[in-house]
């Protein structure tokens, strides 16, 4: 499922981090992984006589002997490491371009998060990256082993059936305990017999599983619930996109460990 993945850098402390977190990924069964690292040319664009050539030339020459330290070290772990010389453009887009050109099943990167309204308004290159990708997309944080404890935020729609399957996938190859975290809004009534049958599906497929019922806005409680639950790692289907995002825009920028978004 998981055969070849694209990690994408922008080497920051934070992002380089993850490469630390790699040998956690070894369980999934990944052969390969695409290093990337864009040249943010959204940051530039509108300065009057700058000059871009030299900008990118400029970085191009910083970023390489940093990424090629990144490859030795990925291959030193197992796995085949490939470079992509460093294009230039928005990040967003340029991310999502390689990871269809490279044929990959997942993008790996990180994310800063954003505090102020405008910034959460305009989002975070892992919120934009998880919006126009077409496969799952996991955004790390703090150098958290994800896959011991994962929480499954599951509403009962075809986003969240669409992740339940990526969630038996790791828990069955990861020894990996399951929460899955089913939040109600104002008014809604708890499904039993529906909760009975998803927790009857993982116990039949070896997965220990716990369902959690929490109330109010699915965003946060699926933050408070993995914070509560001790979870290592959140799964989440993209879902609607809201005034100030989609549920999954919410917790990729609250949460503290890595969140999972398909």
């Amino acid at each position: 499922m998981f055969k070849k993945v694209l990690y994408a850098t922008d080497l920051s402390e934070s992002s380089l981090a993850i490469v630390d977190m790699l040998p956690d990924f070894k369980c999934l069964g990944i052969e390969e992984v695409v290093v990337l690292r864009v040249i943010n040319l959204t940051r530039i664009m509108g300065i009057s006589g700058f000059d871009v050539n030299a900008y990118i030339k400029a970085l191009e020459e910083e970023s390489l002997p940093k990424l090629r330290e990144i490859c030795e070290k990925i291959n030193g772990m197992g796995y085949s490491a490939k470079l992509i010389p460093p294009p230039a453009g928005d990040p967003v887009g340029e991310i999502v371009r390689v990871a269809k050109e490279e044929g990959v099943d997942m993008i790996v990167m990180g994310s800063r998060g954003r505090s102020t309204v405008k910034a959460i308004l305009l989002g975070s290159t892992a919120e934009g990256v998880v919006r126009k990708a077409d496969i799952p997309v996991m955004v790390c944080k703090n150098k958290v082993s994800p896959f011991s404890r994962i929480l499954y935020a599951y509403d009962f729609t075809e986003s969240s059936e669409k992740v339940k399957g990526y969630v038996k996938f790791v828990a069955k190859s990861c020894a990996s305990k399951v929460v899955v975290a089913h939040i109600l809004e104002k008014g809604e009534i708890v499904e039993e017999d529906r909760l009975d049958r998803i927790e009857q599906e993982f116990g039949e497929e070896g997965i220990e599983v716990k369902i959690v019922i929490g109330e109010g806005s699915p965003a946060k409680e699926i933050v408070r619930v993995a914070e509560v639950e001790n979870a290592n790692s959140i799964f989440v289907g993209k879902g609607k996109k809201g005034i100030l995002g989609s549920t999954s825009d919410y917790v990729i920028r609250y949460s503290k460990v890595p969140v999972f978004v398909a």
